[in-house]
């Protein structure tokens, strides 16, 4: 049985007896109360999608990708449920608490083998792991495919790649999705002629001749979509808040609490801290009313010296740096916020796909090489050099502090 979804990116989404199986799971149906962009929607008011709509999406561009390259039953199978599970280990608003389940568990959001392997008895509903046994499906496949890992050597086509690498159907589908929902004008990939641009050669994934064009245009498009939307300073704002109210509460319980947090949702996390007390509850109430630290400090990391930015790349020293700033402002440590968005010299890892060009030796003998797709493209070496330069250096605190908090902060970081 098959029955379509509607998406407003893709149009009419197909979905089998299996999607439809997965999709009805305890975690999947969790994605629903995910937020894609976490706090951008305090900046733009429509970016309320979720991780469920994503991985819809991701599902669609997988089947159009697996038509165009062919695999075998076994792997399409394995592959569109990679697709459809990818985002099930993402907690409360996404990324944002991601550093901080990472930080207490050693767990990314790919890390997903307990929840493929663990059924859970408090529920009726179906989990992911009971209906990968029902359908007999290899969890430690699908779990390297999800990490961009190769599930076998010397495969003949090697499909670890097309969920997880420098171009893949994840970014294909939330470049174009979160720029609908925000509205900025960004996001313009031809996700279909980029798929169609897409071939084997020695057995991996790379872009043909006719791929580098829509492939610029992806790699602009996410060059663009950070400063507007992803590092956006009010959502940065946001989120460092939220992660410094939860960590705070974490600690005030266990450790443990973090187990239970991975299997939240943003509402009940929200609920969590507001039913809180002190400074949770506090921060919570903040966001909620869009009463948020202001900007101290704002400038480009290259305005830095190399010392500082070097440090800065140092989780233990940036956090010594924001509590010497507090110090020096007479400001409470709970209401200095360092963010440092990255290091200096940063390149899109996007630049490294491989291209295979075409060309002729000799007499006139066809020969195939391989290079990036900076060393192919001027605009990608362009972006690649680039990048870095889109990275801030923010300090925030409340209204009332800036003053302090800003004299503090410039003596510090330009010392």
């Amino acid at each position: 049985m098959r029955k379509v979804i509607r998406d407003p990116i893709h149009g009419y989404i197909e979905i089998d007896d299996l999607a439809i199986a997965i999709i009805d799971t305890v975690e999947m149906q969790r994605l629903r109360r995910i937020r894609q962009l976490g706090f951008s929607y305090l900046v733009y008011p429509g970016a309320n999608h979720t991780r469920f709509e994503h991985s819809l999406g991701v599902y669609h561009l997988m089947n159009v990708l697996l038509d165009t390259l062919g695999a075998s039953k076994e792997e399409e199978k394995e592959l569109l449920v990679a697709s459809l599970i990818h985002d099930v280990g993402h907690g409360p608003y996404s990324h944002v608490t991601e550093p901080l389940i990472k930080k207490f568990t050693g767990k990314s959001h790919e890390d997903i083998e307990d929840i493929l392997f663990k059924k859970n008895a408090e529920s009726s509903t179906k989990t992911i792991a009971e209906v990968m046994e029902e359908y007999r499906l290899d969890r430690r496949k699908i779990t390297r495919y999800i990490k961009g890992e190769k599930t076998r050597d010397n495969d003949d086509r090697d499909f670890s790649r097309i969920l997880n690498g420098e171009i893949d159907v994840d970014k294909m589908d939330y470049l174009v999705r979160d720029s609908y929902y925000t509205g900025v004008a960004y996001g313009v990939v031809d996700n279909i002629r980029l798929i169609q641009g897409l071939g084997f050669f020695d057995g991996s994934l790379v872009i043909t001749e006719k791929g580098i064009l829509p492939a610029e245009y992806l790699l602009f498009s996410r060059f663009l979509m950070y400063p507007t939307v992803y590092n956006h300073h009010t959502s940065r704002i946001a989120q460092l808040m939220f992660s410094k109210a939860i960590e705070y509460f974490i600690e005030s319980k266990s450790e443990d609490y973090v187990w239970a947090l991975r299997e939240m949702d943003d509402s009940e996390i929200n609920v969590t801290l507001r039913n809180a007390k002190g400074y949770p509850k506090e921060i919570m109430e903040r966001i909620n009313e869009r009463r948020l630290f202001k900007r101290a400090i704002y400038t480009g990391i290259n305005e830095l010296s190399e010392g500082v930015a070097v440090q800065l790349g140092e989780e233990n020293r940036s956090r010594e740096i924001e509590a010497e700033i507090s110090r020096r402002a007479g400001v409470d440590e709970k209401y200095v916020l360092l963010d440092f968005q990255g290091e200096k010299e940063v390149e899109l890892k996007e630049g490294a796909a491989k291209v295979v060009l075409q060309g002729l030796r000799g007499r006139r003998q066809s020969v195939r090489e391989l290079r990036s797709l900076r060393e192919v493209s001027s605009l990608v070496s362009i972006l690649s050099r680039a990048f870095h330069e889109n990275y801030k250096l923010g300090v925030y605190t409340l209204e009332k502090y800036r003053v302090e908090v800003e004299k503090a902060a410039r003596k510090i970081l330009w010392r």
